[in-house]
């Protein structure tokens, strides 16, 4: 965490937009009860996650609680986002993602109190001529992920991990946040993942499992499942090295590990889920789940029917 703050100092400085990070910021996060009515919106500590992050972002950048900030400290942030854009540090994507939550939650407020005037919303004038999100979500396509596993097959906590992104759509916080087989359990003859802000337990299909097994039966003994040489717990940081190095190795562009976990939802809608069954995989809304519905994948998947391509993972 002190790595985060000190990074966002520099990049801030170097911004050259005369804000410094506050030291000595001890305001609110936000109003406490409008954030416990707000966050009920979310399905899952992730989604949760994203918003209190880039709100504290904001609220960093420029010394202020969010109702306080003005339309200059908007209009200062934007340009230093922008700068971090177009040097290639950040996409346009991740922008708009950060305005669209930054607005949410000042138009939930407003509508919430009745008033537009405490909670005003400088940043909806800038998502207009913003890079819109892709009406469906990211995926990658079956042979890239069939390379991608080849790739990472001689390392059974990597191939381990993929698994897990790719069959049951756990996001790449909930993975470094596994313990060990506490949170774990079968059902029957069904595999299950209990899971830190889910309701229900998640499903591991079949051959997931096995391999989970797999890698269980041979990682040491550790309070955490997943862990580097160095014995400390992985974080999403080093999933997300993890992702650059395999898909370099397996030659093909550079997927994110949200992407690996957007094909599970992919799949399932290929293979006639219903809204409902996915949402409860993904641990999401049934409205959020929406951009999953891929027609141009499902076609991708059906022309590579007849392809070695990994739809049920084997063990490496």
């Amino acid at each position: 965490m002190n790595n985060t703050n000190n990074n966002y100092e520099k990049d801030t400085y170097k911004a050259g937009e005369g804000n410094r990070m506050s030291q000595n910021v001890q305001q609110e996060f936000v109003n406490k009860e409008l954030w416990e009515k707000f966050r009920k919106r979310f399905k899952s500590n992730t989604t949760e996650a994203s918003y209190r992050s880039d709100i504290s972002e904001f609220r960093r950048f420029c010394g202020k609680n969010l109702k306080d900030a003005d339309r200059g400290d908007v209009e200062r942030y934007y340009a230093f986002m922008k700068n971090k854009m177009d040097s290639g540090r950040i996409s346009p994507l991740t922008v708009t993602k950060k305005f669209r939550e930054l607005h949410s939650f000042l138009k939930f407020a407003a509508d919430e109190t009745g008033d537009d005037t405490e909670y005003r919303d400088y940043f909806y004038p800038y998502l207009k001529n913003m890079e819109k999100e892709r009406g469906l979500a990211r995926s990658i396509p079956v042979e890239d992920m069939d390379a991608l596993l080849e790739a990472a097959s001689d390392d059974l906590m990597a191939y381990t991990i993929l698994t897990l992104m790719y069959r049951a759509g756990i996001s790449s916080t909930e993975i470094a946040g596994l313990n060990g087989a506490e949170d774990f359990a079968l059902y029957g003859d069904e595999g299950y993942v209990l899971l830190s802000g889910r309701e229900e337990p998640c499903y591991i299909p079949e051959d997931a499992w096995k391999i989970l097994m797999k890698y269980m039966d041979q990682r040491d003994e550790h309070p955490s499942l997943f862990y580097n040489r160095s014995g400390r717990r992985l974080n999403i940081m080093y999933i997300s090295r993890m992702m650059k190095r395999y898909c370099r190795k397996a030659g093909i562009e550079n997927y994110s590990a949200e992407a690996v976990r957007n094909c599970c939802a992919f799949n399932l809608f290929s293979y006639g889920a219903s809204p409902k069954q996915v949402a409860d995989q993904m641990g999401r809304t049934q409205q959020q789940i929406r951009r999953y519905r891929g027609m141009s994948y499902r076609g991708n998947l059906r022309r590579q029917a007849d392809e070695l391509v990994k739809i049920r993972i084997e063990s490496p």
